[in-house]
């Protein structure tokens, strides 16, 4: 089980995003207009608690796979840390899904006027995600 205060000390700097194009409009529910990014409006422990799930359980690939949104991928991603936590971490936000994704080096594509979008994202990691948090 990982503690809230493994998560507090990691040293992810989200902050070098600020103002990039492919993140304008990013807000905590997802994609919704043309705004810049603003980091402080994520919750840091969520973003970095994200991040270092999705680094450790998803895989990229070349190609976007459009099985599978970010809304999707948030459930997934807050399942394993209620799981990882014991509970105290519960939920993900849509846009810190796709913060997070982001900043690991996964490709957005955005999903028209919607604030989704899809990544570049292994299916079988995904599956095998879902099968981790299934046997808990």
């Amino acid at each position: 089980m990982t503690t809230i205060e493994f998560y507090e000390k990691l040293d992810y700097d989200f902050s070098i995003h600020e103002g990039e194009e492919e993140l304008k409009g990013l807000t905590i529910g997802g994609f919704q207009g043309t705004a810049p990014l603003h980091v402080k409006d994520f919750n840091q422990l969520e973003l970095k608690a994200a991040r270092d799930m999705i680094v450790c359980k998803l895989k990229p690939i070349k190609a976007i796979n459009q099985r599978s949104s970010s809304y999707g991928l948030k459930h997934l991603i807050e399942h394993a840390l209620r799981i990882e936590t014991n509970g105290q971490i519960n939920y993900v936000s849509n846009g810190t899904l796709i913060f997070v994704m982001y900043d690991a080096g996964y490709n957005i594509k955005r999903d028209g006027s919607s604030p989704n979008c899809y990544f570049n994202v292994s299916k079988k990691s995904i599956n095998d995600l879902a099968k981790y948090i299934n046997k808990r």
